[in-house]
């Protein structure tokens, strides 16, 4: 007896199929990843914002304790403007 080949078939279509699976799951993971990277971004923004908001209340707070130094500075100024004016006159 002659022996008989199998012909196998749907082997290409296999072969497609597990191609297209295998690019399928390489963009799934991609994307993910992609995802998985904007909410990380959004996380670093968002601590990026509430620093801001710490510094700016930081700088408004030590320009207050400034604007209050000069303004003391500049009224003791004005007052020994004053008295060497009144020493002067005498």
């Amino acid at each position: 007896m002659a022996e008989e080949k199998k012909i196998v078939k749907g082997g290409f279509r296999a072969t497609l199929a597990l191609i297209i699976s295998i690019i399928a799951l390489a963009i799934s993971v991609i994307s993910y990843q992609k995802t998985a990277g904007e909410a990380d971004l959004k996380a670093q923004l968002n601590d990026l914002k509430d620093k801001l908001r710490t510094t700016k209340q930081e700088t408004a707070d030590r320009l207050n304790k400034a604007h209050e130094e000069i303004k003391k500075t500049l009224e003791k100024l004005g007052v020994d403007m004053h008295k060497d004016k009144k020493k002067t006159t005498q």
